[in-house]
């Protein structure tokens, strides 16, 4: 699968980092970088962690860097890390968390907190919510996987569509009926995300 890293604004300069997945008996030895829509200032492997100082790009597009791995066991793995460019620096980053709480406000009450059962379910759906709508094109640009500490580096037209598409959701597992507000609100959100969803040629290639 390909590997999506957080965003960026065209002005910023960015360290994002990849885990090589290599095997437990097997580490990362070189590597070489092919970059589309963004520019790689620098790189560096640390162990099976590789280093990308990042710059560039054209806001509301999507960079990628396809990043061919060579190991000590001379393995090659390809993969192709997306970096979705967001118009500022000043996008929202709220936690998975807090999406969550956003969404079981009403089933726990105003003011309080969800049991860890409450917050571990949300952060599934979360993780697939978000998952589906990458399957179909609609991508928010959020690194997996996704804990309640996650800091989601949404952009601000992404930002209704999974807070309400979220509760709907939640409110199905249990039983609580949307409001038209609700309702309105995941569906116009999930309808821009759509528009701006990438392309098809994701790879991630073992050989």
């Amino acid at each position: 699968m390909a590997t999506f890293l957080a965003a960026k604004a065209p002005t910023e300069v960015v360290q994002r980092s990849w885990t090589v997945p290599a095997d437990c008996d097997d580490s990362a030895l070189s590597v070489s970088l092919s970059a589309s829509g963004i520019t790689v200032d620098e790189s560096e492997l640390r162990g099976n962690e590789l280093v990308l100082t990042l710059s560039a790009g054209s806001a509301a597009a999507t960079g990628s860097v396809e990043a061919t791995v060579t190991t000590t066991r001379g393995r090659t793995l390809i993969e192709t890390l997306y970096i979705p460019v967001v118009a500022s620096a000043s996008q929202i980053a709220d936690t998975a968390r807090d999406y969550c709480y956003f969404a079981l406000r009403k089933i726990v009450g105003l003011g309080e907190d969800p049991t860890a059962e409450e917050l571990t379910d949300a952060l599934e759906q979360l993780e697939g919510l978000i998952a589906n709508w990458r399957a179909c094109g609609a991508d928010i640009g959020c690194a997996f996987p996704i804990t309640a500490g996650t800091v989601i580096y949404c952009p601000d037209w992404a930002v209704d569509a999974l807070r309400y598409n979220l509760r709907l959701s939640v409110y199905s597992t249990y039983g609580e009926e949307p409001t038209p507000m609700d309702v309105m609100k995941a569906r116009g959100g999930l309808i821009l995300v759509k528009q701006r969803g990438l392309p098809d040629e994701r790879k991630a290639i073992y050989a």
